[in-house]
């Protein structure tokens, strides 16, 4: 069957290359210019998966590639197709979804596509006019454009999409000459050989590739460049499927194309906005302290940050007169146990009110021995927010590692940490976790109180760490307010991950930014209790949101770094604008 349609696909370019320009529609095309190296390219899009669904789109889409040095499509245009080469029903890249969407959208793509793998901005492609890729690509592409109006089409030019990066990233001279090489080579596109100085730009990377986890500074420079240009979008690859180290499956190529189709389309809804889109980490503004207490962290600030917390945490309750503080000590919740083997230090708590009364959930763990890998989640309750607070079950108890070798935190090096609950809309409960390689968990439950059984994937697909999840209902979608250790979209902010279920949260943005960007701190100043010294920012921690009204109101977040210079930690708070 596939091999019939990639027949009728080629027969159907012939025939539309044999009319004659009179019995072509004499209308408008938009032309997208795509370029990069592999994952541009599609190397694993085996064409014999060529995605069959809304494939009758593929007429109104016309397609004019080349790999640079091998196979091409002549110079010349036909429909969107399966590309020659690689293997035996060709391949194809993330332009088919992109391209059917700009066709739904309204648009009438054509997309001239040149690409060749494991080429390096710096090394292969080149500065313009110094006789790289790059320059062999203007060349085709004045061509191409030639050739549409010779048909007698009016050409839009719309946008420029760039996969690549990875290959700069394996070189520390190319990695540190990526921004002006890039810049550069963008402003030669858009100014000498477009002249359209707005020309929409989608950039994108696999940040997953062990070069670019190395050499983050190739993410950096396309962030950079996107944050200083409207008409520039910078675009993740994180959480697509992958058939190897460096290059995407097919269903990876598709998903890939629709993120940068969203990407386009918000480039082109934003036009005339004189600043980008907003995203939910612009809406919080900086209050203040929400609480500080002198000699305290919830341990005694005498015992540094790590082990104290391991072993001498409890959970104490915090008063204040409004929402935005600040909240004075009142009594504690959860104490610490003491022993010469186990601590059941009760840490990193959050707080519902559920069915009359108040759910307080945290984790505790069985001594430093085996930790982290010991930790596991508690639940008690209470009528009131003084308490008394009761235990569930065995001891609060109501999540441990899972003991099936077929889960993916099977043996967890961390356990089961930092509970995040919600009640599902239709009944019952959702608790969120954090486990192996700092991903983030789901165990459902029809009572409060449990049993919870724990779902065997991650609801999450980041492979850098992230942690602290919150999670709530935010714009009919589920939502998990989480940490971004590492970088994701920004070391030491946050992000908002959504979902349509609240089992596969494949959708993020920025959640939070870091503490500099919503009040000034003198960094000289701060006093850093817990994080790398020298840091140039101070980096949130657990973040909690207040609900009020069925929306976020406020925003609760600890943090290592007492930006006043204290000799403690504090906890701030943000206010939902």
């Amino acid at each position: 069957m596939k091999c019939l349609q990639n027949k009728l696909a080629i027969n159907i370019w012939v025939i539309t290359l044999l009319l004659p320009s009179t019995m072509l529609a004499q209308e408008e095309v938009d032309l997208f210019i795509w370029a990069g190296q592999s994952n541009a390219q599609g190397w694993t899009g085996d064409g014999a998966y060529y995605p069959e669904h809304e494939q009758e789109l593929d007429s109104a889409i016309l397609l004019n590639w080349t790999f640079h040095g091998r196979e091409s499509s002549g110079g010349k245009w036909g429909p969107m197709q399966a590309q020659r080469g690689r293997y035996a029903a060709g391949h194809f890249g993330p332009e088919v979804s992109f391209g059917r969407e700009m066709v739904k959208a309204g648009y009438h793509p054509a997309i001239f596509k040149y690409c060749l793998g494991a080429t390096g901005l710096k090394r292969d492609w080149k500065a313009p006019g110094t006789g790289g890729i790059y320059d062999e690509m203007i060349e085709k592409l004045k061509l191409a454009i030639e050739n549409l109006e010779q048909e007698g089409y009016r050409v839009n030019i719309r946008g420029f999409v760039w996969i690549q990066g990875e290959s700069d990233a394996g070189d520390e001279a190319a990695a540190t000459a990526y921004l002006e090489n890039l810049s550069r080579m963008i402003d030669h596109l858009q100014e000498e050989v477009l002249h359209e100085p707005d020309l929409k730009v989608i950039l994108g990377v696999d940040e997953q590739h062990a070069y670019v986890r190395e050499r983050p500074i190739i993410v950096h420079a396309q962030k950079n460049l996107a944050n200083e240009d409207q008409n520039i979008l910078y675009t993740s690859m994180y959480g697509l499927p992958k058939a190897d180290a460096t290059h995407l499956t097919p269903a990876g190529l598709v998903q890939h194309g629709l993120r940068i189709f969203n990407a386009y389309q918000l480039l082109a809804e934003n036009e005339s906005a004189e600043t980008p889109a907003s995203t939910f980490a612009d809406s919080w503004e900086y209050v203040g302290i929400a609480v500080e207490e002198l000699g305290y962290t919830r341990w005694p600030c005498e015992l540094k940050v790590d082990p104290g917390w391991r072993t001498h945490s409890e959970i104490a309750h915090y008063v204040g007169d409004s929402p935005e503080g600040p909240f004075v000590f009142s009594d504690i919740a959860i104490k610490r146990e003491m022993g010469e083997t186990k601590g059941k230090a009760p840490h990193n708590p959050t707080i519902h009110k559920v069915e009359g009364g108040y759910a307080l959930l945290y984790i505790a763990n069985d001594g430093l021995k085996e930790h982290p890998a010991n930790q596991y989640i508690c639940l008690s309750t209470s009528k009131s927010l003084y308490g008394p607070w009761e235990k569930v079950g065995e001891d609060g108890v109501i999540l441990r590692p899972p003991t099936s070798l077929n889960y993916w935190n099977y043996q967890a090096s961390n356990g089961v940490n930092n509970p995040a609950l919600l009640q599902h809309p239709d009944g019952g409960f959702f608790l969120y976790f954090k486990s192996e390689k700092a991903r983030m968990g789901l165990a459902v439950a029809e009572q409060l109180e449990g049993p919870y059984v724990q779902l065997p994937f991650p609801v999450t697909s980041n492979d850098r760490n992230i942690e602290d999840g919150y999670a709530f209902l935010y714009k009919d979608k589920f939502a998990l307010l989480t940490t971004d250790n590492h970088g994701m979209i920004e070391a030491g902010g946050g992000i908002l991950w959504t979902s349509t279920d609240g089992i596969h949260f494949d959708q993020y943005e920025k959640g939070f930014h870091r503490i500099n960007a919503y009040t000034t701190i003198d960094m000289e100043k701060a006093a850093v209790h817990y994080g790398p010294m020298g840091r140039a920012y101070a980096k949130f921690e657990r973040p909690q949101i207040l609900i009020m009204d069925g929306q976020p109101a406020y925003l609760y977040v600890p943090s290592g770094t007492n930006i006043y210079g204290g000799e403690c930690t504090l906890s701030y708070v943000l206010k939902f604008k």
